[in-house]
């Protein structure tokens, strides 16, 4: 960190030729007076709470963080600082109060020798912010300027649930002080220790980017985690005596019944954290020590990604936007809890959106509210089922119908039906891959000429972890990672494998943020046949492999190789997706068992497999232990493309028990 200035900077700013901060840029040459006019003009117009010029410059692109605060201090004779670069000590930067610090965007860095206050501001030309802070610190201030963006990560550090323990108890010690009954709605309602440690649980799960709040209450404390990029995270553990008192206020933000506890509740509520406004939905659960409470984080429609931004490489988007643009057919997304489905589906609804389309969708619950569609919430206690509401639907003359999930014969066949009779229908189902998409729509009952008429498109997905922007760093995947993905060290020849160190920024895991990966199975004509033929899994997956289709093992390790996510990432998240063969005897690729020659280096595969069973055989093995077939005898059969060689019979004595 640059020495700040001793009494000049600081008197400088604090002094009576104090200037606006546009009027300081603007003498920079970092803005013209066009620019600034337009600036005030949008920061007057803007509704709801005025943003700050520093902010409005930003959005409008006019500047950058960084270049405002190069600027300033140059104009104000201020050093600067780089914040990502600083580890800053809670509890200095916890002097001031988190609502002053937040409000005028400032952080304590430190208290020199003299007994002065080192404080980084965004906007050092803020009178008030600097009288502010003299008054609450009770010292003298000396300022450095810093980019206003990591000023806020520093003080969502210091403030964190686990940093700010000590405070964090405070409010627990006042909760049990107070002792208010559990079943005292009003009391719990209006008690500001627990509301104060709500609002907490609930701002910091939002600054997380966390998808999911889960507070426990466990035998002798009370356990909040979060789930961040899809992996959880514990932020607190508190006395359990603040369990109660907890639950209850979320229930009653909720709209749940505060006195039952024997049954699971679910609930949903609307937060406010800063200047974002969060759908929530909330569950209860009844456990062994206390009621378990989980707080889904809803996307809201204007936080929705583009389609181009979800993961899809160039011809799997291309596949999925031709699908959309048709006018009638069944698109499938498949994929487990949490891999991102709703989100793809969405996107795809969002680009698609037209006021000469009506759109309805039939959901539970309907998770993401966007304006411009009819959403129909199922409600199975009132008979509003997934068939009742899909028959409805279809009556109200839509063109595009989204059904949140096929789970019986009926609705398959009604959506089936649908997608045949002039309506483009988007849906979900549970399966691990795209292939396995088709043949489940058969399992259940579907007729394979209905599911061959009606299905263009099959789309799995999977969610992979980024490598952190603050810490990541050349790194070369370990020996078992790459045996376990079937790589060896030459296939990384052309890769930039990277992988995070781990950092403030990141909380210490090495990453931040995640993206998709796809597998885009388009049916077309040959794919029909095959379904009429034999919709069998096996059948399925080779036409779909003779049409190019990309894996999700495959899409993902293209990820990896540039570096925009980490070969353990791939191994976690497409574990499921092995093959069973071995290595190639030359060039260490995974070859499948029934395979004569190796595809990647042509290298004969015969007399390292059984040709009768196609199991593998060690080199000095007499017979193959499993078919008894003797390794010197046997001969290859006849595959495309080689010659053909007559097909080995044993003799009967080999096939006689020993």
């Amino acid at each position: 960190m640059a020495d700040p200035a001793s009494g000049q900077g600081a008197h400088a700013v604090g002094g009576s030729t104090r200037r606006r901060l546009g009027d300081v840029l603007v003498a920079s040459g970092l803005i013209t007076d066009e620019q600034l006019a337009q600036a005030l003009t949008a920061q007057r117009e803007t509704p709801g709470r005025r943003r700050r010029l520093g902010q409005v410059l930003i959005d409008l692109g006019i500047a950058s963080e960084q270049d405002i605060a190069i600027s300033l201090a140059d104009s104000l004779g201020l050093p600067t600082v780089d914040l990502s670069k600083v580890s800053v000590a809670g509890d200095v930067a916890r002097r001031l109060p988190q609502s002053l610090a937040e409000r005028h965007g400032m952080c304590v860095l430190e208290f020199t020798e003299d007994g002065k206050a080192v404080l980084a501001m965004a906007d050092p030309t803020n009178v008030v912010a600097l009288d502010d802070a003299r008054a609450m610190l009770r010292c003298d201030v000396m300022t450095v300027v810093g980019v206003d963006s990591q000023i806020r990560e520093q003080l969502r550090r210091a403030f964190s649930l686990s940093a700010d323990s000590a405070g964090v108890f405070a409010i627990t010690d006042r909760m049990q002080a107070e002792e208010v009954p559990e079943l005292d709605t009003a009391r719990a309602l209006d008690d500001a220790p627990t509301v104060q440690l709500v609002n907490r649980i609930l701002t910091e799960a939002v600054q997380l980017r966390a998808s999911d709040i889960h507070i426990e209450t466990q035998r002798d404390s009370l356990r909040i985690r979060l789930r961040i990029d899809g992996i959880l995270r514990d932020v607190l553990v508190a006395p359990k005596g603040a369990a109660g008192s907890v639950v209850s206020r979320i229930k009653i933000i909720s709209g749940l019944d505060i006195a039952e506890r024997r049954n699971p509740q679910d609930g949903r509520s609307r937060i406010t954290v800063g200047e974002r406004h969060i759908d929530t939905r909330v569950s209860t659960l009844p456990s062994l020590h206390g009621e378990k409470v989980v707080i889904r984080l809803l996307t809201r429609s204007d936080a929705l990604p583009s389609l181009a931004g979800l993961g899809f490489e160039p011809d799997q988007l291309a596949s999925f936007r031709a699908a959309l643009a048709l006018p009638q057919g069944l698109v499938l997304i498949t994929g487990p809890t949490g891999s991102g489905k709703t989100n793809t589906l969405y996107a795809g609804i969002n680009e698609i959106l037209d006021p000469e389309k009506n759109i309805v969708t039939l959901e539970d619950p309907v998770e993401v509210q966007l304006p411009g569609i009819t959403q129909v919430q199922v409600h199975n206690r009132s008979g509003m089922t997934f068939q009742a509401g899909l028959r409805s639907v279809l009556r109200q003359d839509p063109d595009i119908v989204l059904v949140g999930e096929v789970r019986d014969t009926e609705t398959t066949e009604l959506a089936l039906k649908a997608a045949m009779t002039g309506h483009l229908v988007l849906t979900t189902l549970h399966t691990n891959s795209a292939v396995a998409a088709l043949t489940r729509l058969i399992d259940m009952g579907a007729d394979a000429f209905l599911v061959a008429s009606s299905l263009v498109l099959a789309v799995a997905q999977r969610l992979v972890r980024k490598p952190c922007p603050g810490c990541a760093c050349p790194t070369a995947p370990d020996a078992v990672t790459l045996d376990l993905l079937g790589l060896s060290t030459r296939d990384l020849a052309d890769a930039a494998p990277v992988a995070g160190t781990g950092c403030g920024e990141c909380g210490g895991t090495g990453y931040l943020g995640r993206t998709a990966v796809y597998e885009v199975l388009e049916v077309d004509p040959a794919m029909r046949k095959v379904l009429l033929k034999d919709p069998s899994e096996t059948a399925v997956g080779a036409q779909a492999k003779s049409n190019g289709m990309q894996t999700l093992r495959a899409s993902a390790m293209r990820k990896a190789m540039a570096g925009e996510t980490t070969f353990a990432e791939v191994l976690r998240v497409t574990g499921g997706d092995r093959r069973e063969g071995h290595g190639c005897p030359a060039c260490e690729r995974p070859v499948e068992a029934s395979m004569l020659a190796c595809p990647w280096c042509a290298t004969s595969l015969e007399g390292s497999q059984c040709t009768s069973c196609r199991k593998p055989l060690d080199e000095g093995w007499a017979l193959c232990p499993w078919c008894r077939t003797p390794r010197e005898s046997a001969v290859t059969a006849p595959m495309a493309g080689a010659p053909t060689m007559r097909q080995w019979q044993p003799p009967q004595e080999a096939l006689q028990p020993t």
